[in-house]
């Protein structure tokens, strides 16, 4: 179950970070680099979770601390948006854009507690 939470909420936030390009997320950041920055960001990013997904999916001791780091890191796109909503930003105003948002903390908590579950499954922790 928990390999399959991890890929669903990998999903979403690779699909939220698509939707971050069309609205030029890197502008709401006032990060310089534009599109370039983004993508070599993302490069980075999608690279240390999916070593972090491998480590959950062979259930390595360091899977635990993988699975905990993944589910973070979508867990941030929901308070980082409602800040910028607060903030007045328009952009990720759609409906696709708001539930893809909510789904990654629903399911990096669902991660969380499944993660915790299983804990044992990870050897000596």
């Amino acid at each position: 179950m928990l390999n399959k939470v991890v890929v669903l909420n990998l999903a979403l936030l690779i699909t939220h970070q698509v939707d971050a390009a069309y609205w030029h997320e890197w502008e709401m950041f006032s990060i310089p680099g534009g599109i370039q920055f983004f993508n070599i960001f993302n490069l980075v990013l999608f690279v240390l979770l999916g070593a972090c997904f491998v480590a959950v999916v062979e259930r390595r001791a360091s899977g635990f601390l993988g699975s905990i780091v993944i589910a973070t890191t979508s867990a941030l796109v929901l308070p980082i948006h409602a800040g910028f909503a607060l903030a007045g930003f328009t952009q990720f105003h759609l409906p696709v854009s708001i539930v893809v948002i909510m789904a990654t903390f629903v399911a990096s908590v669902v991660q969380v507690l499944i993660t915790l579950n299983q804990r044992s499954e990870f050897g000596d922790v």
